[in-house]
């Protein structure tokens, strides 16, 4: 069985003042499909393709911006509420990295703090426990100043906040 990939296409509604803002706009929905994005990343794959095509044209990234945020495929809130998911379920970060991966993405911080704010810290310990699950093995045959340092680094690492591995530590007594 083959993967069957559907090309989502949209004419725009308005008098196309260039040819190339259809273009655009597909290439952009070709972009969103496989995954949201912020408005930046959307920025900077439309800047890539007008210097690809040898165009001029920031007027054009942001007609197609614009327009993409008509269709309701770029809002930062959502992207970050979703990229805050992916965090807790997958791959297991805490507030602080996650925090620094979106202000990579361009959002901005007054969106960043409310949808952080939504994360309880009880669940921020259950996903630290997550995270060190696998680890636990190899750590268990340290001495226990040992391995509450390379707990509290890992975790460290992962952007959990001190609190949460103070708490995690003295569960684990």
């Amino acid at each position: 069985m083959g993967c069957v990939r559907l090309a989502v296409q949209v004419r725009a509604s308005r008098p196309m003042e260039n040819l190339y803002y259809e273009k655009l706009v597909n290439a952009s929905l070709r972009f969103v499909s496989y995954r949201p994005r912020s408005e930046k990343e959307l920025k900077e794959f439309l800047t890539k393709k007008i210097i690809k095509w040898k165009l001029s044209g920031a007027l054009l990234v942001q007609k197609v911006i614009d327009r993409m945020r008509e269709l309701g495929y770029i809002d930062d809130e959502k992207f970050a509420v979703w990229w805050l998911g992916q965090r807790t379920t997958f791959k297991l970060k805490g507030n602080r990295v996650i925090e620094l991966e979106l202000r990579a993405k361009g959002v901005p911080k007054a969106i960043i703090d409310p949808v952080l704010a939504t994360r309880e810290p009880q669940s921020a310990l259950e996903d630290a426990k997550k995270a060190i699950a696998r680890k636990e093995a190899i750590w268990a045959k340290l001495p226990p100043l040992e391995r509450k340092k390379k707990l509290y680094d890992y975790l460290g690492r992962r952007g959990f906040d001190f609190d949460t591995i103070a708490k995690l530590i003295d569960a684990e007594r």
